[in-house]
């Protein structure tokens, strides 16, 4: 059995990492595409270019990896299918789900190794890409102008040129639209003009020539106010900024955090949204009218998320050595202070004083206070009503906080035991249609993982919404095809001949012949028994 146990699994090895670098290297060349207009044009450094890209890759492999398996599956059982190797080793008595096995324990070993990634690199790079894009939006292109066009100097300094000179930088028939003072809108029209850069690099010079401008009096749309002039300098600051990058970035989304970050988190904002709870309900309870038994409630959530409390506490306490706890410090009694009654430290300090010193510090003249001002009257009805609405809408965002980090942490898990999910579900496709190719690999695994996708992220978006819980919505998908893998894999060992099958063009052809023989076997039966009347008469 080793020697079938490691053919088996070096059957798969080559399929995976094909199929790995494959669909990586289609979905980056989509990212790219999309992040392409990003990039372009801003002089970009190409280490910073490819920053963008190594940090772009953990989030394709945690997207891709499940899919991989499930082709390097569905290939690797269809070919021994197809050559009728599955066949052979049945005949000799070594099952379906025995060459399974093996496949299935390294699927685990590396849902395992996904976990560990989707926590610690895939959030680390998130973190990373995001203070990256964060530095590349900031970063301004050199100026370069277009004649003919509106040109955008800055998102609020637009100016349309007819035509420039590129060698003196002269410009003419020169519109300019000033936005930066915002209701006070400023046009101005010049016959020609001359642009330079000051000595930093950053801001425009603009000379202008023979024109005239105009714009409205503090916003008055009814007043405009139009000035003419022979020579003026027009200075747009801040229109280039060189690519500079951020050395530290605190803040952190829910996919930029590990699961345990996520868990502590996640037990400090369900303390808080108890405790606005119980305001709700204590401002609640006294609106309803008297008698009400039953008072409703936002649902409560727990003090602590399961999984990562497994994950988090539960698994290091076992697995990790126990660490030596600091005892408390053992203070030994001294002699005791005896204080008189009613006695303060002002009043020990000044007799102290007075009996050594001689130093006689007078008393302090006793002090007032103060009646504090009355509020104003109010309705205390009215007053409930409302902190009852302020709760209730911070016990919203509080639960769309908490769901939100639920979510995220299931999703790391879910996603990464997709890989053990889709080597159950690929063998019994694999066996039912052993002629069916490459093709066939193909269109099973770009539908069986986009069903899986549009399971998880439809699961994802009503968990967000509180209409489903996050462990049920995320978890769904892999229970769906857990089961399907497991009646297809019954079925399969169920037949004496695994290979039977064809191409999808053979299943069809022979479900269609199975259906006409069923449909014959019905009228002949028909036919058969008596008192059938007229039905009987049309099938004879």
């Amino acid at each position: 059995m080793k020697l079938v146990t490691r053919y088996v699994v070096r059957e798969h090895v080559g399929p995976l990492l094909f199929a790995l670098s494959a669909l990586t290297s289609l979905l980056m060349l989509q990212y790219v595409a999309r992040q392409l207009a990003n990039l372009a044009g801003k002089g970009l450094p190409w280490s910073a270019i490819g920053k963008f890209f190594v940090l772009s890759l953990p989030f394709t492999v945690a997207m891709t990896m499940p899919m991989a398996v499930l082709v390097a599956t569905l290939y690797t059982f269809g070919r021994m299918a197809a050559e009728h190797e599955i066949t052979a080793f049945k005949a000799n008595g070594v099952r379906v789900r025995t060459l399974m096995l093996p496949v299935l324990t390294c699927a685990f070993l590396l849902s395992i190794a996904m976990v560990a990634f989707n926590d610690q690199v895939l959030p680390r790079a998130n973190h990373e890409l995001r203070i990256l894009q964060n530095d590349i939006a900031k970063t301004k292109p050199t100026l370069a102008l277009r004649d003919q066009a509106m040109n955008a100097i800055t998102d609020q300094f637009f100016m349309r040129i007819a035509r420039s000179d590129a060698n003196t930088n002269k410009m003419y028939d020169v519109v300019i639209y000033d936005l930066t003072k915002g209701p006070e809108r400023k046009t101005i029209y010049a016959d020609s003009g001359v642009f330079s850069l000051t000595a930093n690099g950053q801001d425009l010079l603009l000379q202008l020539f023979d024109g005239y401008s105009q714009e409205f009096v503090r916003g008055d749309s009814k007043r405009l106010q139009r000035s003419f002039f022979i020579d003026q300098t027009v200075k747009v600051r801040g229109i280039t900024r060189g690519f500079e990058s951020t050395g530290n970035d605190d803040f952190r989304s829910d996919r930029e955090m590990t699961v345990c970050e996520m868990h502590r988190r996640y037990a400090a904002d369900a303390m808080e949204f108890r405790r606005v709870r119980q305001e709700y309900i204590m401002y609640a309870s006294r609106l309803v009218a008297p008698g009400t038994k039953t008072l409703k409630a936002p649902r409560d959530r727990p003090p602590d998320e399961g999984l990562s409390q497994f994950y988090c506490v539960t698994l290091p306490s076992v697995f990790l050595p126990k660490k030596a706890k600091a005892q408390a410090p053992v203070v030994t009694p001294g002699a005791p202070v005896v204080t008189p009654p009613g006695a303060t430290l002002r009043d020990t300090l000044r007799d102290t004083l007075r009996d050594t010193l001689g130093v006689v510090i007078p008393t302090p003249p006793p002090t007032v206070t103060l009646p504090a001002p009355a509020a104003p009257a109010m309705d205390t009805m009215t007053m409930y009503r409302g902190a009852m609405n302020a709760a209730d809408a911070q016990l919203v965002a509080s639960r769309e906080g908490l769901d939100s980090l639920t979510v995220e942490i299931h999703k790391k898990f879910a996603l990464s035991f997709a890989c053990f999910v889709f080597v159950l579900f690929g063998p019994p496709i694999a066996l039912r249609f052993p002629r069916g190719g490459v093709g066939v690999t193909i269109g099973v695994s770009i539908g069986v993982f986009g069903l899986y996708y549009v399971c998880l992220m439809g699961g994802e978006a009503l968990a967000d919404k509180g209409l489903v819980p996050p462990s049920i919505a995320m978890w769904i998908a892999n229970v769906i095809f857990t089961v399907t893998g497991v009646v297809l894999l019954w079925r399969v060992e169920s037949t004496t001949d695994t290979s039977r099958g064809g191409g999808l063009r053979d299943w069809w052809a022979d479900r269609g012949a199975r259906r006409a023989l069923a449909v014959q076997m019905k009228r002949e039966q028909a036919a058969r028994s008596p008192g059938q009347g007229p039905t009987a008469a049309v099938g004879a």
